[in-house]
């Protein structure tokens, strides 16, 4: 008995130990987990599921470990040979983690809170706290599943959906487009006479009920709910903070973008709501009873869009103002703490990259062992390639030179690009002409060797008499 816990003990230690292999059987066994605990008691749930909880928790602590020390992050060279970051494996196993720790913990805060409300039924009974609670749970759980989207598949149009999935009435109108499309799309099967529809009410239900839960949030936020919009504020504010200070470095360049151009689109759209806001009020009461009549599509649901538009139809242009207004300030406060963070990444970053260099000139001399782990970290870190070889070169270490080193004019697009090129092959000199030897000089072979003999003489004669004056020196 003793022999099989040691070996199963070793086997769970390795596998915490490895980098995840698969994000489905680990979600699986997690979800297994807890629905066994939704079917105990409250409390006895929530034990049961605490020791799969620590497990997971620690595999996840392990492949941060891994992946902060660039573990999975590889150097290669691009066809025109010169160094870049090879970040597949990086990406999938970051995907993985962030998608294995947002299940587990998500599954723990509703079995917690399961027994929570067995202690204090009357937070259920209220009906104040846990409609709040769950519309947090909903966009914490759409923001967390776009970033794992995007970076499994290292797309950019996924980070730019994870940088705007930060409010509630954002998030309704992703799903609601997505509804959308989706319904077009079983309408265009059904022209080929696949049945589609019962396909969307039975294989898609679960976007009915999401536009359901998204639907009443939104009515809130279409009340003007103080609480909502303040709520919705700090949660854009918190979640852009956490994505601008988790992406790894090499998505810096387009976060920034993203986020300069949501910046950009909420201050512009608050601007032009306060021109058109009598204009855009009928266009978008029109939308609202179009989407109630389902001319939009039979994927949204026809009881929510009904409760917009009747809510939209008692709309004044002051009330369309202030509703754009409570729609942007999310974005222009998360924007605004979200570029900080990532000015602070980069210059933190460039420290570091600047930093091994120095270390390189104060020491002397590289360390061989740690030189392919110092050159993958500075790349990683946004460090040129160039200035790394420069570095090696001024302190004798054998890097080889793409061409000739000589002080030459760049061209436009070294100007432009930084990267050096080879210039053209030189021209090889033309050998000199032989020249006819003259009936003079033909005949005195030995006055010539003389006077060369002659000259390599005296040459030689001020060589020695200069070496007492340099050993002197």
């Amino acid at each position: 008995m003793k022999s099989v816990l040691r070996t199963s003990a070793r086997r769970l230690a390795a596998w915490v130990r490895a980098p995840f292999a698969s994000l489905y059987r680990v979600a699986a066994a997690v979800l297994a987990a807890g629905a066994v605990g939704l079917a105990l008691p409250p409390w006895a749930g929530l034990l049961l599921f605490a020791p799969v909880a620590a497990t997971v928790g620690t595999k996840v602590a392990h492949a941060v470990r891994a992946i902060a020390s660039l573990c999975y992050v590889g150097v290669a060279e691009n066809r025109e040979g010169h160094p870049t970051l090879d970040v597949r494996r990086d990406l999938l196993q970051r995907s993985r983690a962030l998608g294995t720790a947002s299940l587990a913990a998500g599954v723990a805060v509703l079995l917690a809170a399961r027994a929570a409300l067995t202690l204090f039924p009357s937070l259920a009974e209220d009906g104040v706290l846990v409609p709040y609670l769950v519309f947090t749970a909903v966009l914490l759980g759409g923001f967390l599943l776009f970033y794992t989207l995007a970076l499994r598949f290292d797309s950019s149009v996924l980070r730019g959906l994870t940088s705007i999935a930060v409010t509630l009435p954002v998030f309704f109108i992703v799903v609601a487009v997505a509804s959308i499309l989706l319904s077009w799309a079983m309408g265009v099967l059904a022209g080929f006479g696949v049945p589609a529809e019962g396909l969307l009410q039975g294989g898609f239900a679960w976007l009915y009920e999401m536009q359901r839960l998204l639907g009443a949030a939104v009515g809130y936020f279409l009340r003007q709910d103080t609480l909502i919009v303040g709520v919705s504020i700090v949660a854009a504010a918190l979640l852009l903070l956490l994505y601008a200070y988790s992406v790894p470095l090499y998505w810096l360049r387009s976060v920034s973008r993203w986020l300069k151009g949501i910046g950009v689109a909420a201050a512009a759209f608050g601007a032009a709501v306060i021109v058109f806001a009598g204009v855009w009020l009928a266009d978008v009461q029109h939308l609202a009873e179009q989407a109630a009549a389902g001319r939009l599509g039979t994927g949204l649901d026809a009881g929510v869009a009904s409760s917009q538009a009747q809510a939209v139809a008692q709309y004044r242009s002051d009330d369309l103002v202030a509703l754009i207004k409570a729609f942007v300030l999310p974005y222009t406060v998360g924007v605004f703490v979200a570029n900080g963070v990532v000015a602070w990444r980069k210059g933190r970053a460039k420290q570091a990259a600047d930093g091994i260099l120095d270390d390189f000139a104060a020491a002397g001399h590289v360390d061989e062992a740690a030189l392919p782990k110092q050159r993958k970290r500075y790349l990683y870190c946004g460090g040129s390639p160039t200035l790394w070889d420069i570095a090696l070169r001024s302190i004798g270490h054998d890097v080889p030179l793409p061409h000739p080193f000589a002080p030459r004019r760049l061209t436009l697009k070294e100007r432009l690009t930084g990267v050096l090129e080879d210039p053209p092959p030189e021209r090889a000199p033309d050998p000199p002409a032989e020249q006819p030897a003259s009936s003079a000089s033909a005949g005195l072979p030995d006055e010539v060797g003389m006077r060369t003999d002659s000259t390599a003489g005296h040459a030689e004669g001020r060589t020695k008499r200069n070496e007492p004056r340099q050993a002197l020196q």
